[in-house]
């Protein structure tokens, strides 16, 4: 049976799920287009590439998520007032994370939280109401590329050489990174320390979606079509 969550992880690596799914999301693609006038044939469209992902998200947290009948969350946590914290930190702290929805939507994607409100709901002493605008993040820094140039030497006379014969140099080995496509063999967990410990997945097909360097559990896995599973060993993850 699927199970439908919301799961955030914020610049720090953590990785959490939100305890109660909100009762409606949207997935708002949008194509960038330019309507251009043709002679002799009219307005056109031009299509250009697909705008940056924008979600605007409203939901609540139980004060006690654990104890609440309202949770959906496989574990929730005991106090509601920490996913709070959790989100305000991420968002005063002005750095990317990363957005799951598993399910039907399936939305996976890094994101910068441009908007956090949150109070009680309606008077209800007992939740949490909060509001999240999320935006799609893009890597846009410059890359400095330096080339280096041979200085040219003078010679009396021109050298004849020819290339010896050798072994051929071997193909570099493949690295694991985001988005490699590989095969699993081991238990997931909630988190890269190895928390909350999981299903068993064994030779799954998964993408790797996130990499902790120096953790027990380094590479968080997710279905190929975007839906997070948890985080593996790193001598689970075999490249495809």
């Amino acid at each position: 049976m699927t199970h439908y969550g919301l799961y955030f992880t914020n610049p720090s690596n953590e990785t959490w799920e939100m305890p109660v799914m909100p009762g409606e999301i949207t997935n708002p693609w949008e194509q960038d287009a330019e309507q251009l006038n043709v002679v002799k044939l009219g307005q056109v469209n031009r299509l250009g590439e697909r705008k940056l992902l924008e979600l605007t998200i409203e939901g609540i947290i139980p004060l006690h998520p654990s104890k609440s009948n309202l949770s959906t969350a496989t574990k929730p946590w005991i106090n509601g007032k920490s996913y709070i914290n959790k989100l305000d930190g991420w968002m005063k702290g002005k750095k990317p994370g990363r957005i799951v929805i598993t399910g039907d939507l399936g939305i996976n994607a890094r994101v910068v939280i441009e908007k956090f409100e949150w109070g009680m709901a309606d008077g209800d002493s007992g939740i949490f109401k909060y509001t999240i605008t999320l935006r799609e993040w893009r890597d846009y820094s410059a890359k400095k590329i330096v080339v280096k140039q041979k200085k040219a030497t003078k010679t009396s006379k021109a050298k004849k050489t020819t290339a010896k014969k050798g072994k051929p140099k071997p193909k570099p080995v493949k690295k694991i990174g985001i988005g490699s496509r590989v095969i699993v063999n081991g238990q997931l967990h909630r988190d890269s320390y190895g928390g909350g410990p999981g299903l068993t997945e064994r030779n799954a097909d998964r993408k790797i979606t996130l990499i902790a360097k120096g953790r027990a559990y380094p590479y968080h896995v997710a279905l190929v079509n975007g839906g997070a599973r948890g985080w593996v060993k790193a001598s689970a993850v075999k490249l495809k």
